[in-house]
């Protein structure tokens, strides 16, 4: 693992949102590594343009007014100033975007006396560093398409595939978590590299010990119960799948575990065998798994699904439960102890398998055996191990240069 190190990760997720890649990435990178992790900044016209979100966004304000948060002696937190206009709209507001956010981490950096540091960006617009910060490395840890999530219009959604490119050329490596984003990302920048996501194994492994506890909530829901965990968005959830499996099979029970922020479809929280329990803290998760007779991964959208590769994949093969999952190309290569779909036909007849086998103590192992070789601090490693190599390069070529 880096040690020694000041690393300024700036995220395209909540510090206080469920973890994810940067999440798991920066918190075992702290054990030796100083962190400035810096939240995504948001627009103000959200306020105006998505008006559910207010409460959200007012509580973002207010932490960034408080301004800087220490985690731990070794963790720093930054909620930026909220922007005019998000990025991909006009040039002149991504280019004034990305100076204010710029001069606004180098002032904390400096407080910090993070005088060299590694820039780890998991935000493809906010910020692209020029040497301003006597930053050492530059890498760009790519783990979704973020202009899927963000364009509403096409030529928005160019600008942004410009500002992702600009930023991978500048990068001296790239980490990709799917061999799609991989392969897009390689012919911008011949040092990228391909590591996928991981799991907690040791907490996630827990639903499948005698000794955890089924949650209490969970108790008097009706079995076999195929369950969700993570965040629950109306444009990537595959509702229509969900409501005709619930119709079709009146005798299971739905569970979500997660935040949302959308408005949920009435046709989906109108059933009365689909239940949503809210966002759950991550040592909790294995008390809710455990009860799950199959879990699943739902997901919708070709484009999003493309460059996928989700987390909770390993975390529900951790817990020895099976996982049916639309057809992610990332996926591919784990079945078929992942069973794909591309139906709602195959969707039903995969989980009715799945619900049969649910109990099946050789099938849990096998998943197990899966999910141990995708840990989280092996991918701190191996990006570690990449890391190193090119500060030794550079370190190298100084010295030549200096000599």
């Amino acid at each position: 693992m880096l040690k020694g190190e000041d690393i300024i990760c700036v995220s395209w997720l909540y510090w206080d949102e469920i973890p994810l890649v940067m999440h798991h990435m920066m918190t075992r990178l702290a054990a030796h590594n100083r962190i400035l992790w810096i939240d995504p900044p948001f627009p103000l016209t959200l306020f105006i343009t998505n008006p559910r979100l207010n409460r959200l966004h007012k509580e973002k304000v207010k932490k960034w007014w408080r301004g800087i948060n220490k985690v731990t002696d070794n963790f720093w937190v930054y909620y930026p100033i909220p922007l005019p206009l998000f990025y991909g709209r006009i040039n002149l507001v991504d280019y004034l975007n990305r100076k204010i956010l710029s001069k606004i981490i180098f002032k904390f950096a400096k407080k910090l006396n993070f005088n060299s540091p590694i820039f780890w960006l998991y935000h493809p617009y906010a910020l692209l560093p020029r040497g301003e910060f006597n930053e050492k490395l530059v890498c760009y840890d790519c783990n979704d398409d973020m202009g899927a999530f963000f364009h509403r219009l096409p030529y928005q959604r160019k600008r942004l595939s410009d500002l992702e490119a600009q930023l991978i050329r500048r990068a001296d490596v790239v980490f990709t978590t799917s061999q799609h984003l991989y392969q897009s990302k390689k012919i911008l920048n011949q040092s990228t590299y391909y590591f996928p996501s991981g799991a907690d194994i040791a907490v996630f492994s827990r639903a499948s010990l005698p000794a955890t506890e089924i949650s209490n909530e969970m108790l008097n829901i009706k079995k076999p119960i195929i369950g969700f965990t993570g965040g629950i968005a109306n444009d990537k959830m595959n509702w229509d799948w969900i409501k005709k499996a619930a119709d079709a099979h009146p005798d299971w029970s739905f569970v979500f575990i997660g935040p949302y922020h959308d408005r949920l479809p009435p046709e989906i929280t109108g059933l009365s065998n689909i239940h949503f329990l809210g966002k759950k803290p991550m040592e909790e998760l294995p008390k809710y798994i455990k009860a799950f007779d199959v879990c699943i991964i739902p997901y919708k959208g070709s484009e999003f699904m493309m460059n996928s590769f989700p987390t909770k994949t390993f975390e529900y093969l951790a817990g020895g439960k099976p996982v049916v999952s639309s057809d992610i190309p990332a996926l591919r290569e784990f079945q078929p102890v992942v069973k794909l779909c591309r139906s709602s036909e195959e969707f039903i007849a995969k989980v009715e398998e799945s619900v049969k086998e649910s109990d099946d103590a050789r099938l849990q192992q096998e998943r197990f055996e899966i999910a141990k070789d995708h840990t989280w601090d092996a991918r701190v490693e191996k990006t570690s191990s990449v890391i190193k190599e090119f500060l030794n390069i550079k370190r190298d070529k100084d010295m030549k240069e200096s000599g």
